[in-house]
C-alpha cells in the first residue's frame, strides 16, 4: 500500500513511477490532461549504481532513441536497451495504420480507407509504410558507457530520426466549421477535437531509409545494430522494423486550407502555418511552449494543439467567436510587419514569423505570399457545424425544440445566438437520471439553463423548482445557471462566453 501511494521514502523513491491522480485519469474517471505528463527517462550507470534522466516525451523519442549517444557529467553513453514489461516484449506491440492524405492513425486494425477523410491507406511519398505491425510504446531507456564513439556511428546519427506525427479524434468530441469570406468563398475546414490523442512514432534514422524501424532483441531488451560490431547479435534473435512511439492527449484544431495557390504551394503552407501559430498565441496570450503545430498530409493539412499542461483552452474558441479569424488576421498583419512597414524585413525575420524552433523552414517562409489571403480573412466569417449543421441550422433546431409555451426561452436562446456564444446541445431534453427537464443544456460542459418565466414566481412552484434542480445537481454533477425573467439575467449569460 505504501508502494501504491507514494509513502516509500528513500533511495529508490526517485524511481518511482506510479501517481494516483494519474491513475484515475489513465482509466478515465478524471480528464488527463489536468495532471502532470509522464515524462519518459534514461538509466545512467554511474559508479555502484546510476541515475535516471527524464525528458518530454516527444524530446525523448529523439534523445532516448535506439544507439543514441548521449553525453552526462564529462561522459558519453549510448542507449543500449529498453526496459523489458513482466508480461514481454510481443504483448506491448500495437498493430496500426496512418493515412498519408490526413495523417490520422486506426489503432489495432488494418484498414484499406481512412475512416477520417476516406483516403487509400497507401504509403507517403517518402516511403514509409502505411500499415505497421510492431510499434512499441516508448519504456525507460538504459544506457551504457561508450569510451570511443566511431566516425561511422556520429555521421549516421547526425542525420537524425525519422519522425511521423499521427491523430485521432476522441469518440463523440469532434466539431467542425468553415471559415468564409465575406463572398462566400470557402478558405479553412477546422476541425476541433477535445482530449484527441496525438501519437508521434520513431521509424529509425533518416539515412537508412532501405532499412526500417530498429532491431530489437525481444528477450533482454538490447537494440541491435549491424552496422556496429559491439551490439551485433544472431539475427534469429531480433525483430525487426520496430518502431518507437509516444503518445500524448490533447485539445487539437486541425486546419484544412482550401483554394490553395497552385504556385508556391509549398512556401504558402509553410507560411500559413507559422501566421496562424503566432497571430493566436498574439491573440490570446499565450506563451510560446503553449501551442504547437505540424504540417501533415503531405502539407495538405495543419495541425494545432495545446501544447502545455491542462491546455490553455483557446483552440475550442476558434470555433465558437464569429469574429475569431478576423481578430486574428488583424493580429497577423500587424506582426508581418504590413501596418508598420520595416524595410529590413525582406521575406521574414525573427521579429515577425522567424525562430529557433522553424528553423528548417526558414528558406520557405515569405510573408508576402500570405498578405492576400490576410486581408481577406478581415471580413471573414466562422460558420459552426455542429454534428454536421452549421450554426444557423442548430439556432433554428433549437428555437423548434423549445416549450411553445415559453417565450422567455426563445428570447434567451436569441441573446445567446446574437452573442456569438456557444449554443446548447438540445433544448427540453429529458435527463432521466434525475427525472428533470432543463430549458437548455451543454453536455461535454454539464451546463443546464433554466428559463423561469412569470410561472415560475409562486413560492410553490420556486420550492419545487429547487428540489428539481438539486437533485440533477448531486444527481449528475451539473452546474445549474437560472435565468429569472424579472432579474438581470443577461448578465449571467457571460459565463457562456467562456464555453
Amino acid at each position: 500500500m505504501d508502494l501504491l501511494v507514494g509513502h516509500t521514502q528513500g533511495k529508490s523513491n526517485s524511481q518511482f513511477e506510479f501517481y494516483p491522480y494519474r491513475y484515475f485519469a489513465a482509466e478515465g474517471f478524471l480528464p488527463g490532461f489536468n495532471f502532470p505528463r509522464l515524462p519518459v527517462r534514461a538509466f545512467i550507470p554511474a559508479g555502484e549504481g546510476g541515475e535516471f534522466i527524464s525528458r518530454p516525451r516527444s524530446m525523448a523519442l529523439r534523445e532516448f532513441a535506439p544507439n543514441n549517444i548521449l553525453y552526462y557529467e564529462g561522459s558519453k553513453f549510448m542507449v543500449a536497451k529498453t526496459k523489458t514489461p513482466v508480461g514481454g516484449i510481443e504483448g506491448e506491440y500495437k498493430r496500426v495504420s496512418v493515412c498519408a492524405n490526413c495523417g490520422y492513425y486506426h489503432d489495432g486494425d488494418f484498414r484499406d480507407t481512412c475512416e477520417n477523410c476516406g483516403a487509400e491507406i497507401k504509403p507517403d511519398i517518402h516511403g514509409n509504410v502505411a500499415k505497421l505491425t510492431r510499434v512499441l510504446p516508448m519504456e525507460t531507456a538504459i544506457a551504457r558507457r561508450r569510451e570511443r564513439i566511431t566516425c561511422d556511428e556520429e555521421e549516421r546519427l547526425k542525420y537524425g530520426y525519422n519522425i511521423t506525427t499521427h491523430f485521432r479524434y476522441a469518440s463523440q468530441k469532434r466539431e467542425s466549421a468553415i471559415i468564409q469570406a465575406a463572398d462566400g468563398t470557402p478558405l479553412f475546414k477546422l476541425t476541433y477535437g477535445a482530449t484527441a490523442t496525438i501519437w508521434r512514432i520513431n521509424r529509425g534514422l533518416k539515412k537508412n531509409r532501405e532499412e526500417r524501424g530498429f532491431k530489437l532483441n525481444p528477450t533482454t531488451g538490447v537494440w541491435g545494430d549491424n552496422k556496429n560490431p559491439q551490439t551485433q547479435q544472431t539475427p534469429d534473435s531480433l525483430h525487426t522494423e520496430v518502431n518507437l512511439m509516444v503518445d500524448d492527449t490533447c485539445n487539437i484544431l486541425v486546419v484544412e486550407p482550401l483554394n490553395v495557390p497552385v504556385e508556391d504551394r509549398e512556401a504558402f503552407i509553410a507560411t500559413l502555418q507559422y501566421v496562424l501559430e503566432t497571430a493566436i498565441q498574439a491573440v490570446y496570450k499565450l506563451e510560446a511552449n503553449e501551442l504547437d503545430s505540424e504540417r501533415l498530409g503531405e502539407g495538405k493539412y495543419l495541425l494545432f494543439w495545446e501544447a502545455a499542461e491542462g491546455g490553455a483552452g483557446v483552440l475550442s474558441q476558434l470555433l465558437e467567436k464569429p469574429e475569431a479569424f478576423r481578430k486574428i488576421a488583424d493580429a497577423a498583419l500587424d506582426i508581418c510587419h504590413f501596418k508598420e512597414a520595416k524595410d529590413s524585413c525582406i521575406q521574414a525575420c525573427y521579429e515577425c514569423l522567424l525562430s529557433y524552433r522553424n528553423q528548417f523552414d526558414h528558406a520557405l517562409i515569405n510573408r508576402h505570399i500570405i498578405k492576400p489571403w490576410l486581408d481577406v480573412l478581415l471580413e471573414s466569417n466562422v460558420i459552426t457545424q455542429v454534428k454536421g449543421l452549421s450554426r444557423d441550422e442548430q439556432y433554428q433546431k433549437l428555437l423548434e425544440q423549445t416549450d411553445p409555451n415559453s417565450n422567455f426561452e426563445r428570447v434567451v436562446l436569441q441573446e445567446i445566438y446574437l452573442r456569438g456564444y456557444k449554443l446548447p446541445d438540445a433544448a427540453q431534453e429529458l435527463i432521466p437520471e434525475a427525472k428533470c427537464k432543463p430549458d437548455f443544456i451543454y453536455r461535454e460542459e454539464a451546463i443546464a439553463v433554466f428559463c423561469d418565466g412569470s410561472v415560475h414566481d409562486s413560492p410553490d412552484k420556486r420550492r419545487q423548482d429547487q428540489i428539481e434542480r438539486d437533485n440533477l445537481r448531486y444527481e449528475t454533477g451539473y452546474n445549474i445557471i437560472t435565468l429569472r425573467h424579472n432579474e438581470d439575467w443577461r448578465a449571467k449569460l457571460v459565463i457562456l462566453g467562456s464555453l
